[in-house]
């Protein structure tokens, strides 16, 4: 399969998820960036989709481009107020090279950005520096959850986020993932303070933690998006 039908299927279709039962490791080096995506399509825009991919993939892929994993969002969110349809997680092999993309695309494919907004009635886009060598499994047997946090007082919000991550522990969740001092570029603003994927024995434990995590004292926290992973 060419690169353009990959990335066409991961985005446009979302077949490449974790349904497949299959385990999937992602592997990141020091250096690297690492983009969320967050997507719903406009079915219609069929046209548009076939030029925005045969144009946009080559640009994106000589800038570094792979994708790594992604999940159809089947069910409403657990918290806030933002149901995305699609969860993509993708890196570029260079940080510096993921910031000049996007000023390169323009130069070459004039019309990148309003295709994207006919294609997808909704775009949001974060992206962290990988700052050290890590690996993510994801495990099809185990449950995985997906958290997005915005800080209100910064005070408020460390304390929060402490007695978040032991509580997480207390009732067997994993975090896989933790990121924080993301960037989005201009038009696709979705910029979490903190963001992070948790794993879980079932879907019962996570309930579990839940309940507990609804009950917390939020006043450092300004907003929320929780999703979970299929």
């Amino acid at each position: 399969m060419s690169f353009r039908h990959l990335l066409l299927s991961l985005v446009a279709l979302a077949t490449f998820y974790l349904g497949q039962a299959q385990e999937k490791t992602i592997s990141l080096k020091k250096g690297e960036a690492l983009d969320l995506l967050l997507l719903n399509t406009n079915k219609e825009a069929v046209e548009e989709r076939e030029e925005y991919f045969s144009k946009a993939v080559a640009v994106a892929q000589k800038w570094g481009y792979v994708p790594q994993y992604s999940s159809r969002l089947k069910n409403p969110p657990t918290q806030g107020n933002y149901w995305p349809a699609v969860f993509i997680l993708a890196k570029w092999t260079d940080y510096e090279n993921r910031v000049k993309f996007t000023e390169d695309i323009l130069q070459e494919y004039p019309q990148f950005h309003e295709r994207r907004r006919t294609i997808w009635t909704t775009f949001n886009l974060t992206y962290w520096k990988v700052e050290k060598d890590q690996e993510i499994t994801i495990n099809p047997d185990k449950f995985y959850v997906a958290t997005s946090y915005w800080s209100g007082d910064i005070d408020d919000f460390r304390e929060f986020k402490s007695a978040w991550s032991k509580d997480l522990g207390k009732q067997g969740g994993k975090i896989v993932l933790e990121l924080q001092e993301g960037e989005s570029p201009y038009g696709y603003y979705y910029n979490p303070e903190f963001f992070t994927i948790t794993e879980w024995d079932s879907q019962e434990t996570f309930e579990k933690f839940y309940q507990k995590n609804l009950s917390m004292d939020h006043t450092g926290v300004k907003h929320v998006n929780q999703f979970i992973l299929q």
